[in-house]
C-alpha cells in the first residue's frame, strides 16, 4: 500500500517500539499511527514484503500493544511503513482507544 492510498488518517506521534521475528528483535520509534498501520524509524534494515511482530510502547507505562503480524509495505532509508495484518481483539480495542485519544488531540 503506498503512502497515498491509505484508508485511515495517521497521527504524528513519537513512541518507542520493539519489533522482530523468530530470529531477531530490534527497536525503533513510531512516527505516525493509525488503526491499520504505522511508520517506524529504525537503524535495523528492513525489506519490503517482510513480516514481523510489533510491540508499541504507550506513554505512562501502560503495557505495550502487540501487533501479532505486520507487513513492511515501503522502506525509505531508516523509515518504513507497516500494515497491521493480525492483531487480537483485545489489542485492537486498546489500539483503537489510543488512536481515538490522538484523534481528539490532533
Amino acid at each position: 500500500m503506498s503512502k497515498n492510498n491509505r484508508k485511515l488518517r495517521r497521527f504524528a506521534i513519537q513512541v518507542p517500539c520493539t519489533f522482530g521475528n523468530h530470529t531477531y528483535k530490534a527497536e525503533g520509534t513510531i512516527l505516525n499511527l493509525s488503526r491499520q498501520g504505522c511508520a517506524v524509524m529504525t537503524a535495523q534494515p528492513l525489506s519490503v514484503s517482510s513480516y514481523l511482530s510489533l510491540w508499541i510502547s504507550l506513554p505512562e507505562n501502560h503495557a505495550p500493544i502487540e501487533i501479532e503480524l505486520a507487513g513492511v509495505r515501503w522502506v525509505s532509508e531508516q523509515r518504513c511503513g507497516l500494515e497491521f495484518i493480525r492483531i487480537s481483539p483485545e489489542m485492537a480495542n486498546r489500539l483503537g482507544s489510543f488512536v481515538a485519544v490522538l484523534e481528539h488531540t490532533a
